[in-house]
């Protein structure tokens, strides 16, 4: 997801480019939210103590729908109308890079098992992580959640990301 040591190249080249802003500032204004980023951000970070995602007592995971809920709520306190823009299909120039990302998801799904095997808690941590996927399903709670709290969202014909820009 988005282009390696692009943060550092702007930082070496064009530091200026990038600032550091207080939430508070953005009062009043609109924000397009890539969905899709926020959604692998939450299924990785928000976890149990033991690391596990967060589940209902179904089994199912959670851990994107109170990602996304308290996000929104912090952005909507703060005065912030966000509008959540959801990946639509991916162009056919990132077949290439689709099929890299779901071999190195293939690899973490092997080294994990050795890992369990191993007991080691550290690499089955590392590697859970890297096995992360934001499933349609996913999509759908989320836009069932945003739709309920009456937040608005927006499904782009392509990346979610040039949508947004």
């Amino acid at each position: 997801m988005g282009i390696r040591g692009l943060t550092q190249l702007i930082g070496d080249h064009a530091s200026h480019a990038v600032t550091n802003s207080e939430i508070k500032n953005f009062f009043g204004r609109k924000v397009a939210v890539d969905a899709s980023t926020s959604l692998y951000q939450f299924l990785v970070a928000v976890r149990t103590s033991d690391g596990q995602n967060l589940q209902n007592d179904q089994g199912e995971t959670t851990s994107h729908l109170l990602g996304m809920f308290y996000r929104t709520i912090r952005m909507v306190e703060n005065g912030i109308k966000p509008l959540y823009v959801f990946d639509g299909k991916p162009p056919t120039m990132k077949a290439g890079e689709l099929a890299k990302r779901l071999e190195r998801r293939n690899e973490a799904t092997k080294s994990l098992e050795a890992a369990k095997e191993a007991g080691d808690m550290v690499q089955m941590d590392k590697f859970t992580r890297r096995t992360v996927k934001v499933t349609r399903e996913h999509n759908e709670e989320c836009k069932r959640l945003l739709k309920l709290m009456g937040i608005p969202y927006f499904d782009a014909p392509c990346e979610a990301e040039a949508q947004c820009a």
